[in-house]
């Protein structure tokens, strides 16, 4: 053994290991290199370990970026998605705003309309209070000169007591009506706002008594019913918005913009079935005046 010879230096190798090693030069040659090819095995198998782990480890990170890659592109689609909705939203917000705009133009509008309604309203009733409501006067043809004088008087009379009891109980005249659907011709809130001044004025034609004593002709007799009677009833049985589209199809007719038929089918369209009464009054008041 190695060991045994004092000549051949160890270089500070333990003496268990001087011990096993052979004496031959080329015998340890063959050790060592046997040595370095274990030591060199194991530090392959080491690295080997450590570089699979490591590939591992950057087979993670790169499905990690993946995952972030997918992400980001998923929150950039996201964002651009919000940005063209919030371009939308602030357009329908402008849009919005200038309807809110118009409708308060509208608005303002249709008060100023409802003022002046409602103080054309008041000045009739005013105008009104001072008159009488309906002028009751029989009179008798000419074939009934040749009756009796009683039963003259007593035609006389009773249509005087018919007119008293009309001029008591106006609402015999006429019965309550349920608002109807205005025509579309007249329901146009801003084609009323736009006439309302001529509005006014055919009302104050008809409060002036323009249109003159409307005559209602019976068997018995005539009865005359004055202009302001007439506004009033239908004023009264008559809707708001119906009241003030068969003032403005008094206007027209008035300023020759329609003729007397066009004039009588909006009235039929305004009063209806139920206020027929009143369209017979008006259409034989436009007969009677064209006559």
């Amino acid at each position: 053994m190695l060991a045994k010879d004092a000549s051949v230096p160890t270089f500070d190798l333990p003496d268990d290991v001087l011990r096993v090693l052979p004496s031959d030069p080329y015998d340890q040659l063959d050790v060592a290199r046997k040595i370095t090819s274990l030591a060199l095995s194991a530090r392959v198998s080491d690295l080997e370990s450590e570089s699979s782990s490591l590939r591992a480890d950057l087979a993670d990170l790169r499905s990690q970026v993946d995952s972030l890659g997918a992400s980001l592109a998923d929150a950039a689609n996201r964002l651009a998605r919000a940005d063209r909705e919030k371009e939308e939203l602030l357009r329908e917000n402008a849009s919005l705003s200038e309807t809110v705009r118009k409708l308060n133009r509208d608005v303002a509008k249709l008060e100023v309309f409802r003022r002046t309604l409602m103080q054309s309203l008041q000045e009739d009733d005013e105008s009104f209070a001072g008159t009488p409501q309906i002028i009751a006067r029989p009179t008798l043809s000419e074939d009934d000169g040749s009756l009796p004088p009683s039963r003259s008087s007593s035609i006389q009379s009773r249509l005087s007591e018919m007119g008293n009891s009309s001029v008591e109980d106006p609402e015999t005249v006429s019965k309550a009506v349920s608002p109807r659907r205005q025509p579309a011709s007249f329901a146009t809130p801003v084609d009323k706002f736009d006439d309302r001044s001529s509005t006014r004025s055919s009302s104050r034609l008809i409060r002036h008594g323009s249109l003159g004593a409307f005559e209602a002709v019976s068997q018995t007799g005539i009865t005359r019913v004055d202009g302001k009677e007439f506004l009033r009833q239908v004023r009264t049985r008559l809707p708001y918005e119906q009241f003030a589209a068969f003032l403005a199809n008094v206007k027209q007719l008035n300023s020759h913009r329609q003729s007397k038929e066009e004039t009588l089918r909006n009235a039929a369209e305004i009063f209806g079935s139920e206020n027929k009464d009143l369209y017979d009054v008006f259409e034989r008041f436009l007969t009677r005046r064209a006559d």
